[in-house]
């Protein structure tokens, strides 16, 4: 393959002036290498811009390095925008200075992004900490001058930058690794893949613009400078994206229909135990409480009344189980219906079919609970009412998984019952056709997006020649400084500051003087059930858990929609924003001090300092 040597990805133009006299081939891969450029402020590309039009020598200090919020970098402060012949001063001015300051015999000896503590981990924080970064280098002719390489976009020239994984190997660092001790892998498809050759542009791997800026250099040349913003709030999709495993063979992926069931199944099913639990725990008498014991007329209506919160939740889970056993298990629910047969299934299906069988709950099994769930559909899903044993209009299905007892639950309960029934499921699923998604992506950032120790990153940029792709291949830079990309909640990110103001004047007298311009729109059904809820207290919240003879249960009769009640569709409600703040600071400090009995965390929750007072106030 022919290649054009002469063309070269270097480090930005205007930190060239820190090479001066004879390099080492050392000091020759750092001008090769693209810097990581850092930004403390929110308008970062407007003053990225005034400094390279006015001070382009300033550069230099806009160089990423190690830090944390306990010892920040200097702040830059962009120079104030100039025009016209003001700016062509500035800027011959800078020139003269550029060449005083060349004569110097500077010789760079370090990494772009290097400095800081020997052990401290150059990260990369979210643009929430208020920290922006871009990756910025040249593209030059090597020839006399090193003249920049037109980007010809008319030929669909294109230049990009990709973000590779660093696996260390023996030997390297163990912070702040060197990338070229390390294996890379290119990010292909949403997978990260092993870069045989990191130098070349893997097929298919996933790319990031860059953008030219054109500024003036000292000699009175236009310099072009590639950047790119580094995508740091993807972090989770970039450390969740499958990996090749290191071991003999990978770990098999989730199948989403497996979580599906998880989700819709078997997550509630044991919800519904615990439901149970916390039922029997509050029909309790704790004689401890002292009272007497209110008998067992009290407990048998608690009882009851957790039973039919169990009884209306099992009916959709019946639903949305035989939805799923349709759609991922037809041929057993095939032999489920009436007139069907199991003669036909296949071995693993056929235990699916008697397990389905075998399992009971009131007298039922859960294989003709889940054909039967079905003809009860419509109301299913068109009830705006709470199920109250007796009332006409609800399934005659007695199945509900778990039942509420003065003893506990009993039924199908632990985790032996829903685990021995998920294998069987997981057993007859089909394998996925080729090319479709084994695991949602939102499962995927869930399950492993979010690890403890982040890995190593570096940057490399692209020029790709689409034209004359069969004679010259895409020119990769060197990579960058490796850096890890800082989770959201790091112990070391900078805080952007943020202040709430309270209202001053909280008296009767000055809140009422506030809008009511927070407004909830409510349904039918959800107005009937707030309006319920209106003769609820705090009290009546904390008695219903307690054990007897404390425990009341909670009286809201059966919530009826506003539309039933007399009253229009729904509701529009309007709120004093500033008396919701106050509720929620107080609910805050209340529950931060409740939990503080298990956590510890009051020492370093908050800081209060006194307001000075103004004169004459």
């Amino acid at each position: 393959m022919i290649s054009e040597r002469h063309i070269e990805w270097t480090s930005p133009a205007a930190l060239w002036d820190e090479f001066n006299g004879s390099t080492t081939a050392d000091q020759r891969r750092v001008f090769r290498t693209p810097a990581i450029l850092r930004f403390a402020s929110d308008s970062f590309m407007q003053d990225f811009l005034g400094l390279m039009q006015a001070q382009p020598q300033r550069l230099g200090e806009l160089l990423a390095a190690p830090e944390k919020w306990t010892n920040p970098l200097a702040s830059v402060t962009p120079p104030a925008p100039v025009s016209g012949l003001r700016l062509r001063l500035a800027q011959a001015r800078n020139s003269v200075v550029r060449r005083v300051e060349a004569r110097k015999g500077i010789v760079r000896t370090t990494t772009w992004n290097g400095g800081g503590p020997p052990q401290q981990p150059l990260k990369l924080y979210h643009p929430a900490h208020q920290r922006y970064y871009l990756v910025a280098a040249c593209l030059v002719c090597r020839t006399m001058g090193l003249p920049d390489r037109p980007l010809n976009t008319g030929a669909q020239e294109k230049a990009s930058f990709v973000v590779r994984m660093l696996r260390p190997r023996s030997g390297a660092a163990a912070v702040n690794p060197d990338p070229l001790q390390c294996d890379e892998l290119a990010l292909v498809g949403g997978e990260w893949q092993s870069a045989a050759d990191p130098a070349s542009l893997q097929p298919g791997e996933e790319q990031n613009p860059l953008s030219p800026l054109t500024y003036v250099e000292r000699d009175g040349r236009h310099r072009r400078l590639f950047n790119g913003f580094i995508p740091v709030g993807k972090r989770d999709a970039l450390i969740g994206a499958r990996q090749p495993s290191a071991a003999s063979s990978p770990p098999p992926i989730p199948d989403n229909r497996q979580m599906l069931l998880k989700q819709q199944v078997l997550g509630p099913w044991s919800e519904l135990e615990d439901l149970a639990t916390r039922a029997t725990t509050s029909s309790s008498y704790d004689s401890a409480m002292g009272g007497s014991d209110p008998g067992s007329g009290p407990k048998d209506a608690a009882i009851k009344k957790a039973n039919e919160q169990i009884q209306m939740i099992a009916w959709y889970v019946l639903l949305d189980f035989s939805h799923w056993l349709e759609s991922n298990a037809p041929a057993v629910w095939a032999a489920m219906q009436p007139g069907g047969s199991p003669a036909t299934l296949q071995a693993k299906e056929s235990i699916l079919y008697n397990a389905l069988g075998s399992l009971s709950s009131e007298g039922q099994t859960l294989r003709d609970a889940l054909t039967h769930i079905r003809s009860f559909e419509t109301s299913l899903e068109g009830t705006t009412h709470i199920y109250r044993q007796g009332q006409a209009g609800w399934p005659n299905v007695a199945f509900r998984f778990v039942t509420a007892t003065l003893g506990g639950p009993t039924g199908l309960t632990g985790k032996a019952t829903r685990k021995n029934l998920e294998d069987q499921l997981v057993a007859v699923l089909a394998a996925p056709p080729a090319g479709s998604a084994l695991v949602p992506a939102p499962v995927v950032v869930q399950a492993s997006g979010i690890p403890f120790d982040s890995p190593w990153f570096t940057l490399r940029c692209v020029l790709e020649r689409p034209n004359c792709a069969a004679l010259s291949a895409p020119v990769v830079s060197d990579p960058t400084a490796a850096f890890q990309l800082a989770a959201f909640f790091d112990s070391d990110a900078p805080a952007r500051p943020i202040r709430i103001g309270m209202p001053a004047d909280t008296t009767p007298a000055g809140l009422r003087k506030y809008d009511r311009n927070t407004a909830f729109v409510m349904s039918d059904v959800l107005c009937g059930q707030v309006s319920a809820l209106k003769s609820l207290s705090f009290v009546d919240l904390i008695l219903a858990v307690l054990p007897f003879p404390l425990h009341k249960d909670l009286s809201v009769g059966d919530p009826q929609p506003c539309s039933e009640s007399g009253g229009g569709f729904g509701m529009v409600c309007s709120f004093s924003l500033p008396i919701i703040t106050i509720c929620a600071l107080i609910m805050l400090m209340i529950m931060v001090k409740l939990l503080d009995i298990v956590l510890y965390w009051m020492p370093f929750f908050q800081i209060c300092l006194p307001l000075p007072k103004k004169e004459g106030t």
